[in-house]
């Protein structure tokens, strides 16, 4: 059965590494490979190799120092070829040697510690800023190849941080800085080649990429193409679409019907598999918000009217999250923890008792935001205003794109609209496999004289929980977890977010393709071989 091919891509990896171990030589690039992604990258910046939702592939282009293997999810050498902690909030990092970006320029210490104190400055702005953790990142050169990155804070999430660090040109940062926002020059196995707004980006195989010499490269094997297109299809259909008619070998995120159709169609598969991907409603609550969404019972209320396992059952290839926002094999999985339950008379009663107390309920009307790259977010805002509009809860249903959606959930954006009340359903993931990072950008109080902060989407906000929320983030291994699994039970009962759905991720894929995916499911054109 072609559905749902988990576990192929585990033993595709382990054939491919023995055909070199035992020599055998890598074909020619050759052909285009054309993948069919769900919305146009807001920019190509080094930055963006952190969110492959948002900058689908760029990490073909741009490499970081350090990766995760996508089957172990094991630390592995990239740009950076070992690495020691100095002390708790330092590494020591040997670089790759005879590295040159994609204008001809070396990669050096010098330009390597450019590269990543551009990424992390505060003054950027960048949205990797909710990565930072709890200090400022820099990095110095203390070699020709040798880098050391400090935080200014004790941080044990160090190395996961330059995991999401993409290294680019120096030279075109200290030249021509605004041309690295949309022409990227990285040093991977492709060359950035053009942009066409509103319709695709393309990148051309670099025939001198150091993994050709390398031992240790990442991926299955050799760039296999000597041309890679990321087309822009926001519409689910149209991917699939496309797929279908060979115009393109891969799609993203179709949905579980389309996983189903692809049972009974020639020509291509569906592939799946878990992802540190989630879909969540942030709740209006503190800041700028309508004060009656203040209220605990009002809160309450939203949270029992949605019945999860009917919108899990609505996304498909997504299940029920247990009261958290995470998997339970995260650092500070709360395990006595279950989804809120569906108890929509519940609901009417909470909603009775604020109105009886002089809480104008009637007069309340939630917007539900989404954004329209979001797969089936049409639906899944309107069920969700179906909800709430059955326990008495007035709402506004909008989907935006982008360029609208992103500037309004940020808290930059807060002020302008206050008070407002939102429920802002968005799809986030988390590569850290912990929840500090989670608790972090999601729940500390976002400040509005700091629009570069990690906590810029939050919309909670309580001095308290910062507080024992910092102290956590400078702890290690079990006390961490202990820490952490206490700061998300207390948020349960404190219904600021509301945890929606775990999402798998799919592809429709070409018959004659296979491709290595891990949890963070990063699309790396080294990891796609050929069948046929």
């Amino acid at each position: 059965m072609k559905l749902l091919r988990k576990g192929r891509a585990t033993l595709l990896m382990s054939t491919v590494s023995a055909s070199l171990v035992a020599g055998v030589s890598m074909a020619d690039p050759a052909g285009k490979f054309v993948v069919a992604v769900d919305q146009e990258p807001q920019d190509l910046a080094a930055q963006g190799t952190y969110k492959e939702l948002n900058a689908p592939g760029l990490r073909n282009v741009i490499e970081t120092l350090i990766a995760r293997d996508p089957l172990t999810g094991a630390y592995q050498p990239v740009l950076a070829t070992s690495w020691e902690r100095i002390d708790g909030s330092s590494l020591r990092l040997k670089l790759r040697e005879g590295v040159k970006f994609h204008d001809g320029s070396d990669m050096t210490a010098e330009a390597v510690a450019t590269a990543i104190n551009f990424v992390w400055s505060p003054d950027n702005a960048f949205t990797i800023q909710e990565y930072a953790g709890p200090g400022k990142i820099t990095a110095t050169a203390t070699g020709p190849y040798e880098v050391v990155v400090s935080a200014s804070a004790p941080d044990p999430m160090l190395e996961f941080r330059l995991t999401m660090n993409g290294i680019s040109s120096a030279q075109q940062i200290t030249e021509n800085p605004s041309a690295h926002f949309d022409t990227p020059i990285g040093t991977g196995p492709y060359r950035f080649v053009e942009w066409q707004r509103g319709q695709y980006w393309r990148a051309a195989v670099n025939p001198d990429w150091w993994g050709y010499s390398a031992d240790d490269a990442y991926g299955a094997g050799e760039p296999p193409f000597e041309e890679l297109m990321f087309v822009f299809r926001t519409e689910g259909s149209a991917r699939t679409s496309m797929v279908r008619a060979g115009e393109a070998q891969l799609s993203v995120s179709p949905t579980f019907e389309d996983c189903q159709a692809a049972d009974a169609n020639p020509g291509y598969s569906c592939i799946t598999g878990p992802s540190d991907a989630y879909m969540y409603g942030r709740l209006d609550q503190s800041l700028h918000a309508d004060p009656r969404l203040e209220d605990m019972r009002v809160r309450q209320a939203i949270f029992h009217a949605i019945d999860y396992q009917g919108l899990a059952d609505l996304i498909g290839l997504a299940s029920v999250p247990r009261g958290q926002l995470g998997t339970s094999d995260m650092l500070g999985f709360n395990d006595s923890l279950e989804q809120y339950a569906y108890d929509p008379e519940l609901s009417r009663s909470l909603l009775a008792a604020a109105r009886a107390d002089g809480v104008d309920v009637d007069g309340l009307n939630i917007e539900i935001i989404g954004r329209n790259g979001t797969t089936r977010i049409g639906s899944v805002t309107e069920i969700l205003g179906f909800f709430l509009n059955e326990v008495g809860i007035a709402t506004t249903i909008n989907v935006q794109s982008a360029d609208l959606f992103n500037p309004r959930v940020r808290i930059s954006g807060y002020a302008e609209e206050a008070p407002r009340a939102m429920m802002q359903v968005h799809v986030k993931q988390n590569a850290s496999g912990e929840f500090g990072v989670n608790l972090l950008g999601n729940y500390a109080c976002p400040n509005i004289n700091d629009p570069a902060g990690a906590s810029r989407s939050s919309v909670y906000c309580s001095p308290d929980f910062d507080a024992k929320l910092f102290a956590a983030l400078n702890l290690s291994g079990e006390e961490r977890h202990s820490a952490l699994r206490e700061l998300v039970g207390f948020l349960y009962d404190q219904y600021p977010i509301i945890p929606l759905a775990l999402l798998d991720k799919g592809y429709l894929i070409a018959d004659g393709y296979d491709m290595t995916f891990g949890a963070d499911h990063r699309f790396l054109a080294v990891n796609v071989t050929a069948t046929k």
